[in-house]
Order: structure tokens, then sequence, then C-alpha cells
């Protein structure tokens, strides 16, 4: 493989391709154990930033906004996940509680990604979530684009009321998780490659049947039968 080549899917990128279309093949998330220092710092993250509030955005309400937890405040983060891990689970062991306080320090930069929807306007609130939705895939792209490993975690402590109120939410405001970032230690193995027809699908006019509930039944085969995923 040349030095121009990237990877995705396991698979070589023809180097022929622009540069930010094989960086867009090749990325993958990868985990804090895999991260180390220097994160980036505050000129990647405003880079970082800048991207994010180039998403797609009806009305550029930018119905999001990031935290920058300082590296100084990671071990007080820490804290309130081990207490948040106790109130969700009071027998928690000592090991899960130290799991719970570890995922707050181990990267060298975590950024709380919040949703903040926008009232008084138009524009529905499904849409709003589909541009925070946008902006935080930028900042994930930059961050891979300026040479850092990223992650967003998430999990039942983004819903814990203390926790949201300590990092200064709005009722309104939804804790989507957070972003850990860094220099990639580990290179983790390349992304497996997902079926483009498990998302890309060519409308064949108007539908035999009624809507089907779930995306992935197949109304035009006869009785809709929901996979498991999709039961609800």
């Amino acid at each position: 493989m040349s030095t121009d080549e990237a990877t995705a899917g396991g698979h070589a990128v023809p180097a022929d391709r622009p540069a930010a279309l094989r960086a867009l093949l090749a990325r993958r998330s990868v985990a804090p154990r895999r991260l180390g220092p220097p994160g980036p710092d505050a000129r990647a993250l405003a880079q970082a930033v800048r991207a994010a509030l180039r998403g797609p955005d009806h009305g550029k309400l930018a119905p999001w906004r990031l935290i920058d937890i300082e590296a100084a405040r990671h071990g007080e983060l820490g804290e309130l996940f081990a207490e948040e891990k106790l109130r969700r689970d009071p027998l928690a062991s000592s090991a899960d509680v130290a799991r719970a306080r570890e995922h707050a320090t181990r990267a060298p930069t975590l950024l709380a990604f919040v949703v903040s929807p926008r009232s008084g306007t138009t524009v529905p609130a499904q849409e709003q979530w589909l541009a925070a939705g946008a902006a935080l895939g930028n900042v994930l792209n930059a961050l891979d684009a300026l040479g850092f490993g990223a992650i967003v975690l998430s999990g039942d402590r983004c819903a814990d009321p203390v926790l949201k109120r300590a990092l200064g939410l709005h009722d309104s405001e939804v804790l989507a998780g957070f972003i850990s970032a860094g220099t990639v230690v580990q290179v983790p193995a390349s992304a497996r490659d997902q079926p483009l027809d498990r998302v890309w699908s060519t409308w064949g006019g108007v539908h035999p049947l009624e809507p089907a509930s779930c995306p992935h039944a197949d109304a035009a085969s006869g009785p809709v039968t929901l996979p498991a995923r999709c039961a609800r």
C-alpha cells in the first residue's frame, strides 16, 4: 500500500480519490484506552467547532453546544461519575465504581456534547436533532483530519439529573454524550464494512401496502414480519 492510501473496512481506499473522501472512508472511533497525550489543543478544538458549525442546520439555530472539561477538572468529573454510578447501583463493586471514575480521566481531552433544542422556531425538533448529529459527526471528522483519535460515549449516566445540573445543563437540554480525544497510541483494527443495502434502497413507486412500521421490513413480500431489533 502506498503512503497515499488509507484503509476502510480492511480494504485499501484508492489513492486517486479525494483526500477528504479517503479520510471519511477510513475514519473509525478509537476507544479511550487507545488514546494518550497530547490531546487537541485550543486551536485544534476551535477548528473542530468551526467544522461543526458548517454542518447542515435548518435555520442556522446551532441547537447544540460543547463543554470542554479541562484536564485539571477530569478528576472532579470522575468523582461525579462515581457518585452517579452509586446512585444508579448502590451495590456496585469498588471495581465498577473505579471504572466509572476512569471514564472521565483516561483520555487527555474530554468534551460534553449537549443537544439544545431551540424553542420559538418553526424548525421541527427532529430537524434540530439531525443538525446536532451532523455537528457531532463533523467534530469527530475534524479531529480525525487533525491527526487525533476520538470517540463518543454515552450511557445511563447522561440522563442523571444531578450530573446534568453539575455540568450546567438547562432542563430543556440533553446530555448526548462525552467525546474522548487524544493521540492514538494503540491503533485499532479497521472498522468492518457495512452492507450498503442496509441503508440504501430505490423507490419503486407507490407502495402497495400500508407503510411498514420499520424500515427493515419487506412489505412487498407479503405480511410484514419485524426483525427482533425493530419489534416494539
